[in-house]
């Protein structure tokens, strides 16, 4: 797997943790790194590489061990065509103040990297989370985006499946 300069670098800092908690040998040639052991285990590392790749510190990225954290990205383009940097900007909030709140409001670890919102957080919080970020690319107010994320913690996460008699 292909990584940048900075994630191999926090990779090599960390080898024998990640080694542990991955429960893989890590090699690193180069920019590469290449995963041994079982092929559960290399994907899950392949999860956790990747999350370090967008900026994620190493303990949120090992949160994609656990069965029910998922990572999502959301290209800004694929959203929004409005300029870049002013949505970015409004992401980012004044002194990341945005970017704080919707975390813990969400209760998901988010970054912004390479024009890409990313997301880290439990599967039935993620849905949620993505759709108030999509809102706040696409212009609304932070401010509805709060309340809309504060009213989603309060409804039921688990969907009725039809099973119960």
């Amino acid at each position: 797997m292909f990584l940048e300069k900075e994630t191999i670098k926090k990779i090599s800092r960390n080898k024998r943790k990640l080694e542990d908690k991955l429960k893989v040998k890590i090699e690193i040639k180069g920019n590469e790194v290449e995963c041994k052991g079982s092929e559960l285990d290399v994907y899950i590392s392949e999860k956790v590489f990747e999350a370090l790749d967008k900026s994620f510190s190493i303990n949120t990225a090992l949160l994609l061990t656990e069965e029910d954290y998922v990572l999502e990205e959301i290209p800004i383009k694929s959203v929004s065509k409005k300029n870049l940097s002013q949505i970015k900007s409004r992401i980012i909030g004044k002194k990341g103040k945005t970017l704080k709140v919707l975390s813990e409001l969400s209760e998901c670890h988010i970054t912004l990297h390479n024009n890409a919102v990313n997301i880290i957080g439990e599967a039935e919080r993620i849905k949620d989370t993505v759709t108030a970020i999509k809102s706040l690319i696409k212009g609304s107010k932070q401010t509805h985006i709060y309340a809309y994320l504060e009213k989603s913690k309060t409804k039921p996460q688990i969907e009725d499946l039809g099973l119960k008699e």
